[in-house]
């Protein structure tokens, strides 16, 4: 396997956004450019600005840059794109030209690449580079930090869970979703962001820690079921994992994951780089969340000694609960109220036509703001369900949705971290039932920031630390500790 080692740039610029799209068509056929919102902004160009576009039919790329490139520049103008959600223009670039056919052309995926430089930014469109064992690896960044790369990174949420601790950074991240890498990148402005299907990327960061929270629906019991949602991505995943170089992998996912043929895939293609694996279970509520989440999160290393000096965070002996109240809104913040009567109808009305919730207790689908446990906030929160929890009023009579901002709050996701205007409402429900919580994430990033310093520290005071020892761990027999706390070698 070759990884090709780049100084993460391209004439000298950083490169800092990458995006897989299929051209589309526009007017007589023609190739089209579509620089989409986020791609725009990433490059830093604003509504109105000139930009200036040539051809290299030699190396393959339309180049589009915000300042001259050549006496043949072909001169578009940024234009702006009115936002339903926020009302505002964020900056699009829309282009099609007969010329553009020599590079690209329609119904041909093609990669997108922002880089930048000071004021200096420029956009390569090219047809897609991808090689499924040769990946351009982005050297990491000058930085005492521990550094994470994230694979399926939703909106980032798991991110900045471990970059709250103060001991992470992130230098890189993969996204399928346009919105949720936009969230992303709002969020961490200096850490490259892939946006596209992972198997389509041929680009990561090095980087000391690599985060993979794979998409859940087809394994998770509240999720939409739908197998082909999933994928098998295990053998791309393995192949960004080991490209990053990373010393320790970490998983989030629901239980029933684990029990995949897809996991089992992805821990025999790295067993020969990662022999030592640790899972864990673990209810969030244990860790004084409101809000019910069990997942089992599992950890995969190198070397024997980091596999011992780690260990998953146990619950605390005594949590003081915090109530409901705690986490909602202040006083006088305007909400939409709803009539619990009408919704008990529709519920009893299904129910009689058998609806797979008749069975089911309500005691915490309606809270008060004295209850100190809620149910899982799911990716379908607003659908009103009853495995949902809703706040009711004072006088019992009525019920809302938790707003976005106490959801916010009950899943303690760091106070910097921000959900755009431009992402609709019903859409950050989505994405936040869709994170984790981060008591949980960051109690494990402690954890493991702990591993990295006692492991360097021991290897400073020890200085017989030899070759050998090192030796010894490379050719250890491969061990796995399981969810359920059970030692098992592996084959």
């Amino acid at each position: 396997m070759g990884f090709l080692f780049v100084e993460g740039s391209w004439d000298n610029m950083s490169l800092t956004f990458k995006k897989v799209y299929t051209v589309s068509k526009k007017g007589r056929n023609r190739p089209r450019i579509w620089l989409y919102e986020t791609v725009s902004e990433a490059a830093g160009f604003q509504i109105g600005q000139p930009l200036y576009i040539s051809l290299d039919v030699e190396q393959q790329q339309i180049i589009v840059q915000n300042a001259p490139i050549s006496d043949d520049d072909h001169v578009v103008h940024v234009t702006g794109k009115k936002n339903e959600t926020s009302g505002k223009l964020r900056p699009i670039v829309d282009t099609a030209k007969d010329s553009y056919r020599s590079i690209i052309d329609v119904s041909q995926k093609a990669e997108i690449c922002v880089y930048r430089e000071g004021e200096i930014s420029k956009v390569i469109i090219r047809p897609l580079r991808y090689n499924s064992f040769d990946k351009e690896v982005l050297v990491k960044p000058d930085d005492e930090r521990i550094t994470t790369f994230t694979i399926c990174s939703g909106m980032g949420v798991v991110t900045a869970a471990f970059q709250e601790t103060g001991y992470f950074t992130s230098v890189g991240a993969i996204e399928l979703e346009e919105d949720s890498s936009s969230v992303y990148r709002h969020n961490f402005k200096s850490s490259f962001v892939f946006n596209g299907d992972l198997r389509d990327c041929s680009t990561v960061a090095k980087a000391d820690v690599a985060i993979v929270t794979l998409p859940c629906d087809k394994h998770s019991l509240i999720g939409d079921g739908e197998g082909a949602v999933f994928r098998n991505l295990a053998f791309a995943t393995s192949e960004l994992i080991r490209a990053t170089e990373c010393r320790a992998v970490f998983f989030e996912n629901v239980p029933q994951f684990y029990e995949s043929e897809e996991y089992q895939d992805i821990k025999n293609l790295l067993m020969n780089d990662y022999p030592f694996w640790q899972e864990q279970r673990i209810e969030a509520a244990d860790f004084g969340s409101l809000a019910r989440r069990k997942r089992v999160y599992a950890l995969a290393v190198k070397s024997e000694e980091d596999f011992l000096h780690f260990q998953f965070p146990s619950p605390p002996k005594r949590t003081i609960r915090k109530k409901v109240r705690e986490y909602l809104d202040r006083k006088g913040t305007p909400h939409e109220w709803k009539p619990l009567e009408k919704w008990m109808q529709s519920f009893t009305s299904k129910a009689e036509k058998g609806n797979s919730w008749s069975d089911r207790g309500l005691a915490k689908t309606f809270v008060d703001e004295m209850a100190t446990e809620i149910q899982c906030i799911p990716k379908r929160y607003t659908a009103q369900s009853a495995s949902s929890s809703y706040l009711l009023s004072e006088d019992r009579n009525y019920f809302r949705f938790f707003s976005i901002n106490e959801i916010l709050r009950i899943l303690s996701v760091p106070a910097w971290f921000e959900i755009p205007d431009f992402i609709g409402k019903i859409r950050q429900y989505e994405m936040l039932g869709q994170s984790v919580d981060c008591r949980v994430i960051a109690s494990i990033a402690n954890r493991l920031a702990a591993m990295f310093y006692k492991v360097r520290r021991n290897k400073i005071e020890n200085s017989s630390y030899k070759e050998k020892d090192n030796q010894k761990m490379r050719y250890s027999i491969p061990i796995s500790l399981n969810q359920h706390g059970q030692l098992e070698l592996v084959f």
